[in-house]
């Protein structure tokens, strides 16, 4: 299985990239190698959430790791609740350096996505989403 990395830098770039970001999105929570963690007494949905990208900002280089240089991916969880907000996020895999993953986790926790869908009813459900950050 081959995966796919979207890879954000510049702000010029944001914009022609959030349709590469929603599938990517898409992707990862239909292939996402390490088990989320099940909603108790939920069912698998039938379609899982999927962050809009377009409802929420891109996350901000922190000022040190850019100076640094520093590069990496965030692989992060987050809880979106039947009304596609999130309600809990945490870091799934580190970057490797704690500003990013922060600075990732912030940032797509202010997004909107569309929530998980069970027996046609709108869902709370853990979707894994991960963030590239190059320079």
């Amino acid at each position: 299985m081959q995966h796919r990395h979207v890879t954000l830098s510049g702000a010029r770039h944001w914009t022609k990239a959030l349709p590469a970001l929603g599938l990517a999105a898409a992707f990862l929570a239909g292939c996402a190698q390490t088990p989320t963690a099940p909603v108790a007494g939920a069912t698998p949905p039938e379609s899982r959430p999927l962050v809009n990208f377009a409802s929420c900002s891109k996350p901000v280089y922190p000022a040190e790791a850019l100076a640094n240089k520093v590069q990496g991916t965030t692989t992060l969880q987050f809880l979106i609740n039947p009304e596609g907000a999130v309600i809990e996020s945490r870091v799934q895999k580190s970057s490797g350096d704690r500003s990013l993953d922060e600075a990732a986790r912030v940032a797509i926790a202010k997004c909107t996505f569309k929530p998980a869908v069970v027996g046609g009813k709108p869902q709370q459900a853990w979707v894994p989403v991960q963030y590239v950050w190059a320079i």
